[in-house]
């Protein structure tokens, strides 16, 4: 799925959520809790949003790690994967902590209630092309998902 409807949809249902919420709570109408929503959703998610918008328009193959420096299972995943990034020069890193602003991506691609770190997803123009959540799989895994996207891109190149 495209990483920038990714983000909107999470922004638009959030929005809807929080204002039924803050309606039913305080008996206001959805239109008098809208813009208070949105500044808060601006203000927590803004960054996060940046970033997206960031990545969805580079030309390269984008690898996101998310993780967190006290998560044991993402500091057992981010040796293999900086090893698999040193072997592709091509990849574009993007390694983020979740306690970072921008961290909250997180949310905006993965949508499960309950998630788990790290999160590791492999992004080519704007397009997810995979994502994994609270595992840490073997280089060979990382290497196979690699040589699937440049495959099935340099194919989509002859097409138009």
């Amino acid at each position: 799925m495209d990483l920038i409807s990714l983000a909107e949809d999470f922004i638009a249902a959030k929005q809807e959520e929080i204002s039924l919420e803050l309606s039913r709570k305080y008996l206001l109408s959805s239109d008098e809790v809208s813009e208070i929503v949105s500044t808060f959703l601006e203000d927590s998610y803004g960054p996060a949003m940046a970033l997206a918008g960031e990545i969805a328009g580079r030309e390269g193959l984008v690898l996101l790690f998310i993780g967190r420096k006290d998560c044991a299972i993402c500091q057992r995943c981010y040796p293999v994967l900086e090893r698999f990034i040193i072997e592709h020069r091509e990849i574009e890193p993007v390694i983020l902590d979740y306690s970072q602003t921008e961290g909250l991506i997180y949310h905006l691609i993965h949508r499960e209630e309950r998630g788990m770190l790290p999160l590791i997803a492999f992004i080519f123009k704007g397009k997810m092309m995979m994502k994994t959540c609270g595992e840490c799989a073997a280089e060979h895994v990382y290497e196979k998902c690699y040589r699937d996207i440049r495959d099935d891109c340099s194919q989509n190149l002859y097409v138009h």
